[in-house]
């Protein structure tokens, strides 16, 4: 007979919760946090400031850093995204002691607080907690495979994932593509890395406000959002979408990244509508509306937009190969990335697709979704964490 296993409780770390904008690890923390909690597993995150609390002075952060001390973790508190503790500016002192000291920022819990269940690191972070097990999601490894598409260091990226790889530390991903990449690129054990995906879906109420924010776009118009940067490929998507011949507008979504692609239309007939980051609603909206998500990109760790629109009942274009062929599986029109003939014949197919066949393709997108869905995708996360507390 097994042994009853404690009351699950997990730690996430906040170093992307409450950043203006939002990013994908943002959602991604949200998303595992409701999938936790819908399954009765207690979190908390772990925050370096709050709105009483404010970062302390640079000169302060950086002698606690070459010390090697980490933030004491303080009590709960109650915070909008639920429970928490407070270790202040402890990301700000990790980075920086990993750039001095070249190793791990390690923390400990002191009574009366316990250690966690399990602390989940939602981005490799050069930070480890003593006495639970250590989970890190690794989104990509796009500094390693496409170093040119990324400001990130290449080297520091993988001195920290190597770092992280000598503890007994575990790693989950988004897709199963990035699982082979790290498998490959690394001697890292198979057991010790599981592909959990990540939760997308939309309740009634998000449904609601979807459907009542605010509009900032033509309906029917294609649509691409994210962080607007070479990776996504937009100066060949402009290319493909007047070279297609479509009289339906281009919206691009999103901030822009550090190497500002030029936006700007490719001919007199190609009509561009270049927006900021929007709300999420009425970001949302757009999709839900849009006559198709435009999304070839080259390089993803998961392409959440690909989900988002197949939920919200709109057609994908997308990369054939690597995370975004997988992730989209068979309900997604596929295109070569590099291939501006190739995208632009899939633009006009997009903007001539019979009512039949975009019936076809927004059920068959449906379906993949659901895949993707909370439920689902709260049930692996906690079969992964059972079967993690379960190893000795």
């Amino acid at each position: 007979m097994k042994t009853a296993l404690p009351a699950l409780r997990v730690w996430l770390d906040g170093r992307n919760i409450g950043r203006t904008g939002g990013t994908g690890i943002h959602y991604y923390a949200l998303g595992l946090q409701h999938a936790l909690e819908s399954k009765a597993i207690s979190t908390s995150w772990l925050l370096e400031q709050t709105e009483d609390y404010k970062p302390r002075p640079p000169f302060w952060r950086l002698m606690q850093a070459l010390l090697g001390q980490a933030p004491k973790v303080g009590a709960n508190l109650t915070t909008p995204w639920g429970s928490a503790h407070l270790a202040r500016d402890l990301y700000r002192i990790a980075h920086v002691h990993y750039r001095h000291r070249k190793h791990l920022l390690t923390m400990r819990v002191t009574p009366p607080l316990s250690p966690p269940s399990v602390m989940h690191w939602t981005s490799p972070l050069p930070i480890y907690l003593e006495g639970t097990r250590n989970v890190v999601t690794i989104h990509d490894i796009i500094p390693l495979t496409h170093p040119n598409l990324t400001g990130i260091d290449p080297q520091r990226f993988e001195r920290l994932l190597r770092d992280l790889m000598a503890k007994d530390t575990y790693f989950v991903t988004v897709s199963e593509t990035v699982r082979q990449q790290i498998l490959t690129h690394f001697s890292l054990a198979p057991e010790r890395i599981t592909t959990l995906y990540q939760s997308v879906g939309f309740d009634e109420k998000t449904r609601r406000a979807i459907k009542e924010a605010p509009s900032i776009a033509p309906a029917g118009s294609f649509l691409i959002y994210g962080r607007v940067e070479h990776r996504k490929n937009i100066e060949t998507l402009l290319e493909a979408h007047a070279l297609s011949g479509t009289s339906t507008p281009l919206v691009i979504i999103g901030p822009d990244g550090d190497d500002r692609p030029d936006c700007t239309s490719r001919s007199s007939t190609s009509n561009v509508i270049r927006l900021p980051w929007s709300s999420r609603h009425s970001l949302l909206r757009t999709l839900s509306e849009a006559k198709a998500l435009l999304f070839p990109t080259k390089a993803e760790g998961f392409g959440l937009p690909i989900i988002e629109a197949m939920a919200l009942n709109t057609p994908v274009l997308t990369s054939k190969g690597g995370v975004t062929e997988e992730i989209a599986g068979k309900a997604a029109i596929l295109a070569d990335p590099d291939d501006v003939h190739a995208l632009a014949e899939s633009i006009k197919m997009l903007d001539q697709l019979s009512s039949e066949k975009r019936h076809n393709l927004v059920k068959a997108g449906q379906e993949r979704a659901a895949f993707f869905h909370p439920e689902p995708y709260a049930h692996r996360v906690k079969t992964f964490y059972k079967k993690l507390l379960q190893q000795k």
